[in-house]
């Protein structure tokens, strides 16, 4: 079988889509050595990991050379994809070549571009919501399957855009086997640099008003933990300029000396943080997965997430939920996780039972199966 993939996902700054495209490919490789993959970029001159790697005979990479998304996905991919005859191709992230008449799998990470629209309308992400909230609903009526990571992505992709329930297939999502190991003694300097050599709290994602950052940045203040020295650690890309709107708040909260807003860091530094963290916050009113949780997982660290969308579910008893919309139990659960050790290390051990449930193997053999049932017809 021929499998056509969207790798420029991959681009970049990768946040959860592009980190979702390595991994899920990497293994598909290894595990159908058989199939034929080919691999569809908009620049072979951007920084890409799946540009050099994995190397396998099975693998080609083709340049799609196109300035915007657009252009790229509905014009020349239909082209490609027909002049390299492939079989199925698959979008990592959304988007489906409508043109072309093979048969397409969408993988949809959660529709909040509909669900939190009022943290979409602002100039930075117009543009990319506009993108999102044409083409999507037009990706799963042309998809013969849509892939989520959740049962809740499923429930909201069958509701909100009306896909039937035996087009979808739930396949969640698992940390990359790196965060298993432990971090050097050099990461875990780096991540004590970030940290300003104090004990912190760690937050993974993108600076996004939808993260509920700023009910994140209340409860660290209301717990009175950086009078103590402690640190809030703000980990992931800018892509919005938000960081701006952080120090804002965390100066009229009066705890800017005590947030580090560490903007986008390498994958070694992230395992180090995960290891050193006190705990991991996911405050996030939204998420069709929450991959952080999962990579935290793989580290032991302690995790509290918002009890909203699939948060509760890829959690399960690895960690703590709380009502996003009540600062006084994210609060009162810093201040315990910091002061209590026996309380942190009960935390770590069900992180870490938990991450026993997710494997990138396992994702990529149930993604291959769904290659397999629409190429059988």
């Amino acid at each position: 079988m021929r499998i056509g993939f969207d790798a420029s996902v991959a681009g970049g700054q990768p946040g959860g889509t592009g980190t979702y495209a390595v991994q899920l490919l990497s293994s598909l490789i290894r595990l159908r050595p058989e199939w034929t993959f080919l691999l569809y970029f908009r620049d072979t001159g951007e920084d890409n990991p799946l540009l050099t790697a994995p190397h396998a005979a099975n693998v080609q990479r083709v340049k799609v050379p196109v300035r915007t998304n657009a252009a790229y996905v509905q014009v020349e991919l239909p082209r490609r994809l027909a002049r390299d005859a492939v079989d199925v191709y698959h979008s990592p992230g959304y988007f489906l070549p409508l043109r072309w008449r093979g048969d397409k799998v969408v993988t949809i990470h959660d529709l909040n571009m509909f669900l939190q629209l009022r943290h979409w309308m602002h100039r930075e992400k117009f543009l990319a919501w506009l993108d999102l909230a044409i083409e999507t609903p037009l990706s799963v009526r042309v998809a013969r399957r849509i892939i989520v990571d959740s049962e809740w992505a499923k429930h909201d992709v069958c509701r909100i855009l009306r896909a039937r329930r035996d087009r979808v297939r739930v396949i969640p999502l698992a940390p990359d086997t790196f965060f298993d190991q432990a971090p050097s003694a050099a990461e875990v300097a780096c991540a004590r640099a970030v940290a300003q050599g104090q004990r912190f709290i760690l937050f993974v994602g993108i600076l996004s008003p939808q993260k509920n950052l700023k009910g994140l940045l209340s409860a660290f203040a209301a717990s009175g933990l950086g009078q103590q020295g402690m640190r809030l650690v703000l980990a992931g890309a800018d892509h919005e300029g938000y960081s701006r709107t952080i120090r804002e708040i965390a100066a009229r909260l009066q705890i800017a000396d005590s947030v580090v807003v560490a903007g986008y860091v390498a994958r070694s530094t992230l395992r180090a943080l995960y290891a050193e963290a006190l705990c991991l916050v996911l405050p996030s009113h939204g998420e069709g997965f929450g991959l952080p949780m999962v990579e935290a997982m793989a580290r032991g660290t302690p995790i509290v997430a918002a009890d909203r969308q699939a948060l509760p579910e890829v959690l399960g008893s690895g960690g703590c939920l709380f009502d996003p919309n009540e600062v006084g139990q994210l609060s009162s659960l810093l201040q315990r996780i910091a002061g209590d050790d026996a309380f942190r290390s009960e935390l770590a051990q069900r992180a870490r039972e938990r991450r026993q449930a997710f494997s990138w193997e396992q994702t990529a053999n149930a993604t291959a199966a769904v290659y397999e049932e629409i190429h059988a017809g």
